[in-house]
C-alpha cells in the first residue's frame, strides 16, 4: 500500500500527477466511490455514488432531498473508497472534509460520471430523464489518501511461479 502524509492540506501524493496507473484505473473507471461518514447520531453510513475527479476533488452529487444531506454538512469529515469487486483487488482510499454546492439543476459532474458509467449515449439519456431535478455536489478535498493493488502482492507473483 502507498500513503501519502496523514495531515498536509496539500493534495496527498498518490493523488498528483503523475498517478500510478493503479490509481488512474480506478479514477476513470465505472466503479462507485462507497462514501462513508458518522450521521448525527452517531452510526457508521456508506453509500455507493457515482463520482467524477477533478484532479483536485472526488466530486459526487446527490439528489436535493436525499437523506444523506441531512447528516453531511460543510466541513464535515467524509472516506470513499473506489475499490474492485474480485480478486486480485485494487483499491483507492480517500478522507477529508466536503463542501456542499446546491444546484437548481443535474450538476456537469453528474453528467460527466452518467457518461462515464453508462457510455456517453445512454448517459445522456438517463440524465435526460432527470431534467428538472435539483442536486447537490458533495466535493470532498483529500487529505489523506492511500492506494492498494493485490497485482503487486509478493504473495500472489510466489503462487504464480
Amino acid at each position: 500500500m502507498t500513503q501519502s502524509p496523514g495531515s498536509s492540506p496539500a493534495l496527498p501524493r498518490i493523488l498528483r500527477p503523475p498517478l500510478t496507473r493503479n490509481v488512474a484505473l480506478l479514477l476513470d473507471s465505472h466503479l462507485p466511490a462507497r462514501m462513508a461518514w458518522v450521521s448525527r447520531a452517531g452510526r457508521p453510513r456508506i453509500v455507493p455514488m457515482w463520482f467524477h475527479w477533478t484532479g483536485a476533488e472526488l466530486v459526487m452529487v446527490a439528489f436535493t432531498g436525499a437523506a444523506k444531506l441531512e447528516e453531511i454538512a460543510d466541513g464535515d469529515e467524509v472516506a470513499a473508497s473506489i475499490d474492485t469487486e474480485t480478486f486480485p483487488y485494487r483499491g483507492l482510499r480517500m478522507r477529508g472534509p466536503v463542501t456542499l454546492e446546491p444546484s437548481d439543476g443535474l450538476r456537469e459532474e453528474y453528467r460527466i460520471a452518467a457518461a462515464r458509467v453508462l457510455g456517453p449515449s445512454a448517459g445522456e439519456a438517463w440524465c435526460r430523464s432527470l431534467e428538472g431535478r435539483g442536486q447537490v455536489a458533495i466535493r470532498l478535498a483529500p487529505r489523506w489518501a492511500a492506494e492498494w493493488d493485490m497485482y503487486r502482492s509478493p504473495f500472489l507473483a510466489e503462487s504464480e511461479a
